[in-house]
């Protein structure tokens, strides 16, 4: 689902299904994670690579950062994966050479700067059992326990897009 601004950006979970579809080769990878100081502050750096085809000789990087603790509920306990998603979309951004008027963050990097409703206090931390479960179906019943609970459309979008990542990836 792409998030609905300013502009339309796409979401990880399309980036991989084009990634795939245009490359039936290609490999995501992990190139580098540090964990550094910077203004004050604690971050995750992720490089991903978007190998083209096992024998890339130039895959496309990209890289992201996440604060640590995560600035809100979407974001802490979660900064790795968050940085890792973001890294792969950007590196997916330039292995495709995509149309960048659509943005180079994702719909997910958007989604975790927004501020979340005051008002919702779930029960778990539905959006680390979706992570955990592996399992698009596990995930659309985490969804619809925290839609049973009232929860947001934006935490609703989290597990949303974790379940999209699954079915993409499997």
């Amino acid at each position: 689902m792409a998030y609905k601004g300013p502009l339309d950006y796409i979401d990880v979970a399309t980036r991989i299904v084009e990634f795939r579809t245009q490359y039936p080769d290609g490999r995501l990878r992990q190139k580098d994670v540090q964990f550094v100081d910077f203004a004050g502050k604690s971050w995750v750096v992720y490089t991903a690579e978007a190998w083209r085809s096992q024998d890339d000789p130039a895959p496309a990087h990209g890289t992201a950062w996440e604060p640590v603790p995560g600035p809100t509920q979407f974001t802490r306990d979660s900064e790795l994966q968050n940085a890792e998603t973001a890294a792969w979309g950007r590196a997916m951004v330039a292995a495709l050479a995509v149309d960048t008027r659509k943005g180079i963050a994702s719909s997910e990097e958007v989604r975790n700067r927004q501020a979340p409703s005051a008002s919702y206090e779930p029960s778990r931390d539905h959006v680390a059992a979706a992570r955990a479960s592996g399992s698009p179906d596990d995930v659309m019943a985490i969804w619809q326990a925290a839609r049973g609970e009232g929860a947001p459309a934006e935490y609703l979008d989290r597990i949303a897009a974790i379940g999209r990542e699954l079915k993409a990836v499997s």
